[in-house]
């Protein structure tokens, strides 16, 4: 549980570079797929069915 902050501090320590947040939606952003997969996975432990119908933008 506490080696990703662990990483983090070493990092900002390390190349003397200030922290910035990455936002609450990253990892949908960095890997969206990943994300569906786990709300589909979420879905299904509660007895739920998941469907997704994209947005056209």
């Amino acid at each position: 549980m506490m080696h990703k902050p662990a990483i983090a501090i070493w990092h900002l320590l390390h190349d003397h570079e200030p922290y910035h947040e990455l936002g609450p939606d990253h990892s949908t952003r960095h890997d969206p797929q990943r994300a569906m997969r786990r709300m589909t996975k979420e879905a299904n432990s509660l007895g739920l069915t998941a469907r997704y119908k994209p947005i056209a933008t």
